[in-house]
């Protein structure tokens, strides 16, 4: 099955198919040949008994993590049997939601391919349409990945009744394709029908894919996944046209017509990246065999085939605080004609694209840039993207269509202004594995899985500072080598009014080693990011709440010491999980124009969360107020509980240990405090010492 593109070559074409047809199958007779021919008006189809090929239909998704390992395993059955199979990716189920414009790789016909196949999993696949005894979900035809192997060597190695062919013409001019199947029978079908698919599929389709970093091959450049074998349409429809002559010596050929249109849900049609699979089944289940359309493209006198290939040139703002910019793409001639006529587009994040025409001539191997009108880009991550195409209706077609793209690469601004002169965030509300919440923005270089946790990854468990809330931010720290670090940076906040200043947030961590140092810093800027100063660094010891794990894996309160990932608990004995630090800001006062960043580096490795972070100011007279307060602490010494008799729940209260490690906050007049040891404790708020009391047990 090779599949080979010719250029205006149909005689040679021809003889080159029959050239492979014989030679790649076993051929009993000569005469028996040549009577079939005449009889049937065969063309191409072999007419010598073969085994069954291989169908092999995988249903995938771009947020689905581990279907790049599914099209791995995919690709390597095909490659170790290249004339024999045939895979078709069905993109389709939750996992294929788009992502924005661009990405609804989804079909009309792919979620009834994919309940009748009861899968229960993703990726799953089914190979040839059989149910294979104890290898299927739910015993349907789907399987898991790790069974694709098995069940298509088991395919490969059975006689089929029928051989099936087809060569396809598509005129790049028109879009017109034209399919012509032929099927031979060598064998009687066990059924009186068989049904006749034909598969439209497009390689090459570049867009994203969680999880790619299981199919490395497949990443793009620009970091974008590379989509192969993409079903963008059945022209034979959902199950197929039937075949009603299926006994011994029977010949059917028939011919398919279809205008390819620009694109299919906003993604479009690539000619120079189709094939056509065809198939036939028993019913609309039990695939017999299949193989690949052999590809003639056709080019019209006077069409002149180019290559236009795209760059950017745009720079990168330095600042955060730079937000407008001027879009340029850079555009190579790589072939022998000039092009006197093309088209070039930006498109910012999911924007609906710019375009403009170009009417200069651009000669064989010269560059030329192209600016744009400057624009204001939003706060957070941006990416711009540029396309370089030829424009219909002129002499040029672009056959090289995959380096018409290029890519700004991702970069992050913030608006100049301060958007508030406090804020406080608790994560909540937020989906899983958003980067940051509002008014802030992800620093991560490395992309590691940095983001937002909540209870549907932990199978229910919330995750929240003291088990108070569903949802907190993680560092996976594990997942970043020694030095590696991440930034959580809000945006600009002001400081000129009077007050005290200072930021507050929970924090959870431990050790995976005694010797691990693991740090978390408060940064702030005042030029917008050029220049960070350091507020405050923990580092070690400093930063653990819980202590040191044992074992080779990242600390989990649910499984003490063990070695799953550290979850934080919600339970009584999370307090002792969680502690609320303070780092005072006031070197900051009167300062319109403060930018705020937690950097967490990597000197160990293990997870560590945050949760209900709080910017504020502290006025001299409550700092006054506080320092003459006198509360009512009892009991005092104390075992189980405390009890504040004039708890005032707009004051923050915290416990320090005689260390001055912060162990507790009391959020109401009675506090559990079962999980100390024996010791002195302060009552502490806004730092300000309140209370002493001891507890003995």
């Amino acid at each position: 099955m090779n599949r080979h593109i010719f250029l205006n070559k149909s005689i040679i074409l021809f003889v080159h198919l029959i050239d492979n047809t014989y030679a790649m199958k076993k051929i009993f007779t000569l005469t028996l040949i040549f009577t079939t021919i005449a009889s049937y008006s065969q063309t191409f189809v072999s007419t010598t008994p073969e085994n069954k090929n291989v169908v092999l239909e995988e249903f995938t998704g771009i947020s689905c993590t581990y279907c790049p390992d599914g099209h791995r395993i995919a690709n390597d059955i095909y490659n170790n049997n290249p004339t024999d199979v045939v895979l078709i990716n069905i993109h389709t189920g939750g996992y294929a939601s788009p992502q924005g414009p661009g990405t609804d790789f989804n079909t009309m016909f792919g979620s009834a391919i994919a309940a009748q196949s009861n899968l229960s999993g993703y990726p799953a696949g089914t190979v040839n349409r059989r149910v294979f005894a104890g290898l299927g979900q739910n015993g349907g035809t789907a399987m898991s990945r790790g069974n694709w192997q098995s069940a298509s060597s088991q395919i490969l190695n059975e006689p089929s009744y029928v051989n099936v062919a087809a060569q396809a013409n598509l005129d790049i001019s028109t879009r017109q394709l034209s399919v012509t199947v032929e099927a031979f029978y060598t064998g009687s079908s066990p059924v009186n029908i068989n049904k006749l698919n034909v598969a439209l599929i497009q390689n090459n389709v570049e867009g994203p894919q969680t999880g790619a970093s299981y199919n490395p091959t497949a990443i793009l450049p620009n970091g974008n996944y590379n989509h192969q074998h993409m079903l963008r349409h059945m022209l034979t429809g959902q199950w197929g046209d039937d075949i009603t002559n299926t006994s011994t010596g029977s010949f059917f050929t028939n011919t398919y017509t279809y205008t390819i249109p620009n694109d299919l849900n906003g993604v479009a049609f690539d000619l120079f990246n189709l094939e056509v699979a065809v198939f036939l089944t028993e019913t609309q289940q039990n695939v017999v065999t299949g193989n690949m359309a052999y590809m003639n493209l056709v080019v019209p006198p006077g069409i002149n085939l180019v290559d236009l290939v795209a760059s950017s040139n745009m720079s990168i703002p330095s600042s955060y605080c730079d937000n407008n910019l001027t879009p340029e793409i850079t555009v190579t001639n790589n072939t022998t004609v000039p092009v006197d006529t093309f088209a070039v587009s930006y498109t910012l994040n999911n924007n609906a694209p710019v375009t403009q025409n170009v009417y200069s001539s651009l000669q064989p191997g010269s560059t030329t840039t192209i600016s744009f009108n400057s624009i204001t880009v939003p706060s957070g991550t941006n990416n711009i993207s540029y396309l370089v195409t030829t424009v219909a209706n002129t002499s040029f077609i672009d056959n090289v269509p995959s380096n018409n793209v290029a890519s700004s690469g991702s970069f992050n601004t913030l608006s100049p202004l301060a958007f508030a002169t406090n804020h406080s965030e608790s994560f909540e509300g937020f989906s899983l594995a958003t980067p940051a919440p509002n008014n802030a923005i992800l620093e991560n270089p490395q992309d590691n899985w940095v983001g937002i946790i909540d209870d549907t990854y932990t199978q229910g468990q919330p995750v929240g500072g003291y088990g108070n809330s569903v949802n907190s931010y993680r560092f996976r720290l594990n997942s970043f080598s020694a030095g590696q670090s991440a930034k959580l940076i809000w945006e600009k906040l002001d400081f000129s009014d009077a007050g005290n200043y200072q930021i507050k947030y929970d924090l959870a961590h431990a050790l995976k080693n005694s010797w691990d140092g693991d740090v978390i810093q408060i940064i702030a800027s005042t030029d917008c990011g050029l220049t960070w100063n350091t507020v405050s660094q923990m580092s070690g010891s400093s930063t653990a709440t819980y202590g040191t794990v044992s074992g080779s894996g990242n600390f989990n309160p649910l499984t003490i010491g063990g070695t799953t990932n550290y979850y934080p608990s919600n339970n009584t004995s999370s307090l002792q999980h969680w502690r609320t630090d303070s780092v005072d800001l006031s070197a900051y006062n009167g300062n319109s124009d403060v930018m705020l960043a937690i950097n967490v580096i990597c000197g160990g490795g293990n997870n560590l969360y945050l949760d209900n972070i709080i910017i504020e100011a502290i006025s001299s007279s409550t700092s006054t107020n506080l320092i003459k307060k006198s509360i009512n602490l009892y009991p005092n010494p104390a075992n189980n509980f405390i009890v504040i008799d004039d708890f005032n729940n707009i004051i923050n209260y915290e416990i320090f240990d005689s260390m001055g490690k912060k162990v507790a906050i009391i959020e109401s007049r009675k506090t559990d405090i079962n999980f100390l040891e024996s010791g002195i404790y302060f009552v502490k708020s806004n730092g300000y010492i309140l209370k002493r009391f001891s507890i003995i047990k």
